[in-house]
């Protein structure tokens, strides 16, 4: 990690909630943007990797039968943890090495790829591209601001979505973006015309 679990773990001990995610109307209008990507009403075994205190979470919750979310920073989980979502389970892991058994109906990446050394980044894509379920979607998002980091949200993007295009030439892609922030939702539904592409 170009930031380590226990830099993030301060940072939400020094403060609950220490990018807004809960206040901010910048944050709520990103959030609901990214999720009128997705596709389908209703989704199976869904996977956020990078959960944070749980905000997205609840939303993606609504639309899953079952959601684990997964962030390496504990006090984060216990925040996640005590939002109470029922159909929701919330998890101290790092990835890849922690990275749960598949298969995913949707696998959730937002503003944590670009924080994974490059072995790390690969491996984990790999992951992606191994336990994405048959006809699955896979939503990454970043900021694309300074985040003191090696790669950038295009840049982790770009190698997210070259795996997945590989690894299933028939697809869809949509996006969509904000003044500092970009999301995709890559579709793998069976049957969908290769490669469609729709702009941000």
């Amino acid at each position: 990690m170009t930031r380590d679990a226990a830099s993030f773990d301060h940072l939400y001990r020094e403060n609950p909630d220490p990018w807004g995610y809960e206040t901010s109307a910048y944050e709520a209008d990103k959030y609901a943007r990214c999720l009128a990507l997705l596709p389908r009403a209703r989704y199976g075994r869904v996977l956020e990797v990078g959960c944070s205190i749980g905000v997205m979470s609840a939303q993606i919750a609504h639309r899953s039968e079952t959601l684990l979310g997964l962030d390496f920073a504990p006090t984060a989980i216990e925040r996640a943890r005590a939002r109470h979502i029922s159909n929701a389970r919330f998890e101290v892991a790092a990835v890849p090495q922690d990275w749960p058994e598949g298969p995913w109906d949707l696998i959730v990446l937002s503003e944590v790829l670009y924080y994974l050394e490059e072995e790390a980044l690969a491996c984990t894509i790999a992951c992606v591209v191994r336990d994405l379920s048959p006809g699955g979607d896979c939503l990454v998002a970043g900021y694309t601001g300074d985040t003191q980091t090696t790669l950038t949200a295009s840049d982790v993007e770009h190698q997210l979505l070259t795996a997945l295009r590989e690894a299933r030439p028939e697809h869809a892609i949509t996006r969509c973006a904000g003044d500092t922030w970009i999301a995709t939702l890559f579709s793998s539904r069976t049957g969908h015309s290769t490669g469609a592409d729709s702009g941000r």
